[in-house]
């Protein structure tokens, strides 16, 4: 079990389904998504966001690649960039983060260090304002990576195919793709009949396999999927749902109030309450399923009903050697 750290108040906050709708307007769903993430710029970063990236990261020594420029999309309070620094000491690292907000809390978290970097002859950390589907061409400033990193950024997405596609466009050949997201267990504590009748659900997310399929309908290769469960102790449901609105929400025309008034809210703590009384610990118990994905971008695109994708540089290459 894991315990949330406590010192920091608390404030009364609002939990709200998220639906994940066919993205109908992308320019309208990029500002919205920006707007929902300017809140995060004013709470710290949750306990479980940062125990998601220390986690991903204990996994880049497997990795034989040195990549020259690292993607770390979703950047959010920039502590995945601290993590990318130390394993990729002379890489390039930029991160995209679509809240300007929160782009200015993550590039100021590594300024005063800029120096030094320079000093030890380091890569450099920037940050960049930009929507998480961001391709890599001259309009967006995105340069092409040798690795993309994204940790729980994908539960933002409207669209989670135009999400992976932009991912694989932003790859360079052999590049690959290392990132976090929720499965469908995760929350499972606010699915239970007693919640539901009081309106309240939880958001539905996809299923470690289903993303597995994505990814190679998008053109990457070997994709690895697992998950790990983790569970998390809160000393009350207000300690709980503050979490819950650290890790704040994707703004979608779909959502639906959860909490609509102060009763409503309060029947949610009790639920929450005597659920953690008829329990072993009287604390409050939310689980996140962690689902890690892994890619590779292959040079051709594996052949799909019969078909396969090559590049004209391929084509080229190929008749240059005959």
């Amino acid at each position: 079990m894991l315990a949330r750290p406590q010192g920091q108040s608390l404030p009364r906050v609002q939990v709200k389904c998220m639906p994940m709708p066919p993205n109908t307007n992308l320019g309208t769903e990029s500002s919205r998504i920006s707007a929902s993430r300017d809140r995060l710029a004013r709470r710290p970063a949750p306990f479980i966001w940062l125990e998601s990236a220390r986690r991903m990261a204990e996994r880049l020594p497997l990795l034989r690649l040195q990549p020259q420029v690292v993607l770390d999309v979703g950047c959010a309070w920039g502590d995945g960039l601290r993590l990318l620094r130390t394993q990729y000491a002379r890489a390039n690292i930029v991160g995209v983060e679509p809240s300007h907000q929160l782009a200015a809390v993550a590039r100021g978290a590594h300024a005063s260090q800029r120096w030094l970097r320079a000093l030890r002859g380091q890569g450099s950390t920037t940050v960049i304002a930009a929507p998480l589907d961001a391709g890599a061409n001259a309009q967006t400033g995105l340069p092409a990576a040798q690795m993309l990193w994204s940790n729980l950024a994908l539960p933002w997405a409207a669209d989670l195919d135009t999400l992976i596609a932009a991912w694989h466009g932003a790859l360079s050949v052999d590049g690959v793709l290392m990132f976090t997201t929720f499965g469908p267990d995760t929350l499972r504590e606010l699915r239970q009949p007693e919640v539901k009748r009081l309106g309240i659900a939880p958001p539905a997310y996809p299923d470690m396999h289903d993303l597995g399929d994505m990814l190679l309908h998008h053109g990457f290769a070997e994709p690895v999927m697992d998950m790990e469960m983790l569970h998390l102790r809160y000393p009350s449901p207000q300690a709980a749902l503050a979490e819950l609105a650290e890790l704040g929400r994707p703004a979608h025309q779909a959502l639906t109030v959860g909490l609509r008034t102060p009763r409503k809210w309060r029947a949610l703590c009790d639920v929450l309450s005597q659920r953690a009384q008829s329990g072993a610990t009287a604390a409050i118990e939310l689980s996140f399923e962690l689902i890690y994905g892994h890619a590779f971008k292959p040079a051709t695109r594996p052949a799909q009903s019969g078909v396969a994708h090559f590049s004209v540089e391929q084509l080229r290459a190929s008749g240059r050697k005959r």
